[in-house]
């Protein structure tokens, strides 16, 4: 993990995300790799040192206006007394568009904050990135491996203030994989699960977690990698006959796009199948599936699939709406291929 002072030392997430909590507000913030549940939680860093009441306005590389961004950027908010702009899918983003954003930075300081977040591996080098690590706070978050799992779940865990037993740990770690985003959903649903009682051992994770293989929710996954619409819905409609499991059937599904994404990226840039294997931990079939399936989505798609899974994040935590119905939407959209 690259931190701004430095950018070739890495460092651990905790360390990156102390700095973030006790260090400078800066005018800059770069957050870029492949495992996005890091990058989430240091923007809400970022959110809690400008202030818990600052006003979020976030925009998309590549979809939403450039104009835009730059006019809110910087722009007193009528409703608090800061803002804190946030673009996202910066990888997406041209040389035209990195060079305006290098000018208007230089008019910026630490009270209209920019933060910046991106899909993969920045340059540095270039316009706009290089002005992020001269001047702000930059951090690259990588996947973690998976004899690093167990000990992700116990930190999980432990922030959750409950005990989890070595062999629940290493058996979560293996039920879910290296999603992090995915573990922590299923650390919440264990805590849930055992309480009052605050120890979670393996026989617990069987019960709980052991669902993500009885339900097929990664066969669910596999359909709507595969854009095969009428068994998508099948199993959606097979799986959520509880509609408190939404959260975590949609977790799998991002868990699931996100490593189709990586391994279009991994294919574009000419990696043969072993060296594509090597760096997301599949091999033999269940690889040459996923290079199947990144084939049916163009970047555009998964773009749009980011966008529309973080409003349905967003909208499952917070409305009434059935969610079966917002997930037989979100199917239904995601599996349409664009005109």
């Amino acid at each position: 993990m690259a931190a701004s002072k430095s950018p070739s030392a890495f460092l651990r997430p905790e360390e990156v995300f102390a700095q973030l909590q006790k260090g400078t507000v800066y005018p800059l913030y770069l957050f870029h790799g492949d495992e996005n549940y890091l990058i989430d939680r240091a923007l809400a860093l970022v959110h809690t040192r400008v202030g818990k009441a600052a006003a979020v306005r976030v925009f998309y590389a590549g979809e939403d206006s450039l104009d835009v961004l730059l006019e809110t950027w910087g722009t007193p908010s009528l409703f608090a007394a800061q803002t804190l702009v946030v673009l996202k899918s910066a990888e997406h983003l041209k040389a035209a568009d990195r060079e305006r954003l290098a000018k208007e930075a230089a008019y910026r300081d630490a009270t209209q904050p920019l933060a910046v977040c991106a899909h993969g591996k920045m340059d540095l080098r270039q316009t706009f990135f290089s002005l992020c690590a001269k001047k702000g706070f930059i951090a690259e978050f990588r996947p973690p491996f998976p004899n690093q799992l167990a000990d992700w779940t116990q930190r999980f865990a432990r922030e959750r203030k409950v005990s989890l037993s070595a062999e629940a740990a290493l058996l979560l770690a293996e039920l879910v994989g290296p999603d992090l985003l995915a573990l922590s959903a299923e650390i919440d649903k264990l805590v849930a699960f055992v309480f009052p009682a605050t120890a979670i051992d393996a026989a617990a994770v069987s019960a709980c977690a052991g669902d993500l293989h009885k339900y097929s929710v990664f066969d669910l996954a596999d359909a709507l990698g595969q854009r095969d619409r009428q068994k998508a819905f099948g199993l959606l409609h097979r799986i959520l006959t509880d509609e408190r499991e939404a959260l975590p059937v949609l977790h799998a599904l991002i868990g699931h796009f996100r490593r189709l994404w990586q391994v279009k990226e991994l294919v574009a840039s000419g990696k043969t199948e072993e060296e594509i294997g090597q760096a997301i931990g599949l091999r033999a079939q269940r690889l040459r599936q996923l290079i199947s399936q990144s084939r049916l989505y163009t970047a555009v798609d998964l773009r749009r699939f980011w966008h529309r899974v973080t409003t349905l994040d967003l909208t499952l935590k917070s409305t009434r709406t059935s969610p079966l119905a917002l997930l037989d939407a979100f199917v239904l959209t995601v599996s349409t291929r664009s005109p």
